[in-house]
């Protein structure tokens, strides 16, 4: 079976994007692993700041 020459199994393109994406997620990743967030400690801050507000409306 022949194949065109317009079909091809290797792609340049392909591998060259792949690269540029793979570059991408690797700096997105260094910036989001210097971040980090603490959800418990968040929700301790809306708790407190929702007891607040609640005394608040009480008084």
């Amino acid at each position: 079976m022949k194949k065109d020459q317009k079909q091809r199994n290797y792609k340049p393109n392909q591998s060259l994007n792949n690269s540029s994406f793979l570059r991408t997620l690797k700096r997105f990743s260094l910036v989001i692993g210097g971040f980090h967030f603490d959800v418990f400690q968040y929700l301790k801050i809306e708790n407190e700041k929702l007891q607040i507000i609640y005394a608040n409306i009480r008084v």
